[in-house]
């Protein structure tokens, strides 16, 4: 059956990227030993790879910020790829980033206009049209006044595309889609005596109530004395006594007409409070105009019950200006705003909830689920994966107190742990020849096979040919040495009847292959050359240098 797609210069003929094993280097770990936190460094295709066999289903949210092909030249990005190949490398992203999220995960993926528009169109395909969200608008400036001076409109939006793996599965966070909003002006009035009954209480308009408790004649002498700061306290008198400041609004469709006797009363009767008899809604009429209080704006953000309004799908309260000593690092024109990442989370979290950012760049992301108690995988393959991304989660366990710190609370504490991805597997011996590469140890070695041959890594103390394990009770065994069929017949005699054996070796005696129904034997490295590519370290979204792998520092993950 025939489908809408997109398609470019080399789709359908993307790599088999390699599956390699993750290095644990315990020396750039920081905080708690126990931290399930997971910071990687390394390119991010292969790390995605890497993660797929014991993450598949389990990461709730992931957020990227991949580099926006927009032609400029960052410090720390080549962000002028040719675009065939940044819907190409994107791609094979998205298709892994799928394979990761739970059946309840979402996605959110923050672009420019310059792929935007492709990037929905690759998620429509791989996540399916069905499981769209929204495309949040990101408003980086609330007023631009001359800053532009090209001959087209100024751009002061990013795109933040949003969705589910199942939309049918994913709930959103309602309690989240609220946000703090600034003291409205049309609530102008505020009811005095209502220590009295009701229909002795009056009403004032507010800006004279302030007016007069500041010593003022009037609200007008109030302002021109000092606008901005009588503003200010209007606001917070307000924020104090929203129980009784209100606003009044006209009443329509069934409400006017199941009250319209009261409300023509209410008219007649200005200068009284009416009530509808036996109504079902706490209904106030003023003149005919229903009665609004302030406190009816208000919801709980952070512990607090504050004035609110429902979040759209325009978010123009999230400024990118002022970011510099936001988590203690430098990172020009590339760092996001923790309230965007706290936002998100918000919306498609709980504490608990994995999270993932496969372009972690300055660590935002990372930074901002540590302190939101949300467990993180952060990957980022530039070196200010050592410069900025280690310093600022080690800041942020020690109890930094920048960008959402107060408003979530944070004190400190937690860890995380670093890896490294390991090196390929496969190289090429002077006579053009594979072999293993001379970087794995025996360890790594058998943790690399098993993984390419969808077994988990997990040795038996007690009996050595069980190193690796797969559904069921199916067992890998590897090694470097020749297998004889004396050695084969001894692993049988210990092999279950509902057990099942697969075993790698270099080199063995004729006919293994066939001697036991419940063992495979295969040769290596030959029978993993066409599992994937090998020897590509960087699949070019970030053209960045890797560094050489210093092999005695690590541990498998």
């Amino acid at each position: 059956m025939q489908k809408l797609e997109l398609t470019w210069i080399g789709k359908g003929k993307e790599p088999a990227v390699e599956p390699r094993i993750l290095l644990h280097d315990s020396s750039k770990d920081y905080g708690d030993p126990d931290a399930e936190n997971m910071l990687i460094h390394g390119d991010n295709l292969l790390a995605l790879k890497a993660l797929e066999q014991k993450f598949s289903g389990k990461v709730k949210c992931i957020y990227i910020d991949p580099p926006f092909n927009t032609g400029a030249a960052f410090e720390h990005y080549d962000d002028n790829l040719e675009h065939s190949i940044w819907l190409g490398l994107m791609y094979q992203r998205f298709q892994l980033m799928r394979t990761l999220l739970s059946d309840d995960g979402v996605i959110y993926v923050n672009l420019d206009d310059s792929e935007a528009a492709y990037a929905k169109v690759l998620l429509d395909e791989i996540f399916g049209r069905r499981n769209y969200l929204n495309e949040i608008i990101v408003a980086t400036n609330k007023s631009f006044g001359f800053k532009s001076t090209s001959d087209g409109i100024f751009k002061q939006a990013n795109h933040v595309l949003f969705y589910a793996k199942d939309k049918s599965s994913f709930q959103i966070n309602v309690d989240a889609m609220f946000i703090e909003k600034d003291y409205d002006t049309a609530y102008r009035w505020v009811f005095e005596n209502t220590h009295k009954p009701e229909d002795q209480w009056t009403w004032r308009n507010i800006n004279e109530v302030v007016a007069e408790q500041q010593g003022y004649k009037s609200a007008q002498e109030a302002k021109r004395n000092d606008p901005e700061s009588f503003s200010e306290e209007v606001s917070q008198f307000a924020l104090e006594n929203a129980d009784r400041v209100f606003q009044t609004a006209s009443v329509t469709g069934g409400a006017l007409l199941k009250r319209r006797k009261t409300i023509e009363l209410s008219k007649k009767e200005k200068k009284k409070i009416i009530r509808h008899p036996n109504d079902d809604m706490d209904y106030m009429f003023i003149g005919g105009r229903r009665v609004l209080f302030y406190k009816e704006r208000f919801r709980e953000l952070d512990g607090l019950m504050l004035p609110a309004e429902t979040i759209t799908d325009i978010w123009y309260d999230i400024s990118i200006e002022g970011l510099a000593k936001e988590g203690g690092v430098d990172f020009p024109r590339g760092k996001k705003p923790e309230k965007l990442i706290q936002r998100c989370l918000e919306l498609a979290t709980q504490k608990g909830d994995l999270v993932l950012d496969s372009f972690l760049g300055s660590g935002t992301t990372a930074a901002v689920a540590h302190k939101m108690g949300r467990r993180y995988i952060g990957i980022e393959l530039g070196d200010h994966c050592y410069t900025h991304c280690i310093p600022r989660l080690k800041a942020v366990v020690d109890g930094e107190q920048s960008g959402v710190s107060r408003a979530v609370g944070w004190q400190g504490g937690g860890g995380f742990k670093f890896f490294e991805l390991a090196p390929t597997l496969i190289e090429k011996d002077k006579y053009g020849n594979p072999i293993f590469s001379e970087k794995y140890n025996a360890e790594m070695l058998v943790a690399a096979v098993a993984k390419l041959n969808g077994f988990v890594y997990s040795p038996d103390q007690e009996v050595f040919w069980k190193q690796a394990k797969a559904q069921g009770n199916s067992y890998m065994y590897v090694t470097t040495q020749y297998l004889s069929a004396n050695e084969l017949d001894a692993i049988a005699r210990d092999l279950d009847a509902f057990e099942t054996l697969t075993v790698c070796a270099p080199a063995f005696d004729i006919g293994l292959g066939k001697r036991y129904d419940n063992i495979v034997v295969k040769k290596i490295p030959q029978s993993v050359l066409d599992k994937c590519e090998y020897g590509v370290d960087n699949y070019d979204l970030n053209i960045v240098t890797m560094p050489e792998l210093e092999e005695d520092k690590y541990d498998e993950a």
